[in-house]
């Protein structure tokens, strides 16, 4: 049986300053009334019923949790006490969902992604789920052909073909360099990275043992734990000195059994403040995009995105810039070095400037 597992405990540090620490970008409605949190459970919802969803949040931010996807009973919600990236969150959710069936089918999302075409999405999840039947082997990955050489995005290089719209992953490459990601968009058997992974909870499981053992021992622990009167407390011990890491480094990157779906999906990662241009322009690379009350003059390829509604943004022959002004901080970055705003991140935890992380 399918089931969706929603991972929405990212700070999203490279949207900062509209994403924080007490607000992170999955729960803030940057493109429309909906969150993209409630985007990514509304599309989940298309090929699984509700009750097969589970969501992987951080403790900080529950309560918005519940208040933005109040369909979600306690026993579909995994609360991290702390985070600890990717691996150990997609991990503990493959492990309670083979405690409660084993031979479940696992569609793995994050809470950040945007999707333009979503029949084309439910079409291939679907197709996935479909294909695993035979080859129940793979960690079958929904991948998108690269439109320019993002460092943002693990890619997939694609060999031999396994079925029909299913190929073998020759290797995994998570955040290569500009001259690296070039040299893939060249060779033209690359992929980005979707994250839209489905795939056995035992496979997955097996691929934790096989290369983080440590970390697999805490995971079993904790799903021996699982819906019993001892989760919370087993939880508290095990899981905050799990191995800080993402999947992608733990697991991604070192197996040999990722399979590719191409689909054109319209897909972004909104990751970083380019992504989110990407997102919101309609027109070409000049178009200046934005959000509030801006004025732009004489400026091309440009975000200009004001939260503040009494204040007036106006931008002046400028090129290739990203202006981000919110009540308490403002932004001002070339757009093609929008990775260096973690940067920024880096400076105000040296300096202890907790206000405005």
């Amino acid at each position: 049986m399918l089931y969706a597992v929603i991972v929405a405990g990212g700070q999203g540090t490279r949207l900062w300053p509209a994403s924080r620490k007490v607000s992170p970008k999955q729960v803030r409605p940057f493109d429309g009334e909906k969150t993209m949190l409630q985007k990514t459970y509304d599309r989940v919802c298309q090929v699984v019923s509700p009750e097969r969803v589970l969501l992987v949040t951080n403790h900080k931010y529950i309560e918005e949790v519940r208040k933005q996807i109040p369909q979600l009973m306690d026993g579909q919600i995994i609360i991290e006490p702390s985070p600890r990236n990717t691996a150990p969150a997609v991990g503990l959710a493959a492990a309670v969902l083979a405690k409660r069936d084993p031979e479940a089918v696992m569609l793995n999302v994050w809470a950040d992604h945007y999707i333009k075409h979503e029949d084309v999405y439910k079409e291939k999840v679907l197709l996935a789920e479909q294909l695993l039947e035979a080859n129940p082997q793979y960690l079958i990955d929904i991948v998108a052909k690269p439109e320019y050489p993002a460092t943002g995005y693990g890619y997939l290089e694609a060999g031999a073909q396994i079925a029909d719209e299913l190929w073998l992953a020759k290797r995994f490459v998570e955040k290569p360099d500009t001259e690296t990601a070039q040299q893939y968009l060249e060779a033209g058997n690359y992929y980005w990275n979707t994250a839209i992974f489905v795939w056995k909870v035992r496979t997955l499981l097996d691929m934790y043992a096989q290369f983080k053992p440590e970390m697999h021992t805490k995971l079993m622990l904790l799903q021996q734990a699982w819906d019993t009167e001892n989760q919370e407390e087993a939880m508290l011990k095990i899981f905050p000195y799990m191995e800080s890491i993402s999947v992608d480094y733990a697991i991604f990157e070192k197996a040999t059994n990722i399979a590719l779906i191409p689909a054109s999906l319209g897909w972004r990662d909104v990751g970083s403040w380019d992504a989110m241009y990407d997102v919101l322009k309609n027109g070409d690379v000049d178009e200046v995009v934005t959000q509030g009350k801006v004025i732009k003059i004489d400026t091309k390829n440009a975000l200009i995105f004001n939260e503040n509604k009494d204040k007036l943004v106006a931008v002046v022959g400028m090129e290739d810039v990203t202006v981000v002004d919110t009540p308490d901080a403002l932004l001002v970055i070339r757009k093609s070095k929008d990775q260096d705003v973690k940067e920024v991140i880096k400076v105000l935890e040296a300096t202890g400037d907790v206000k405005h992380l």
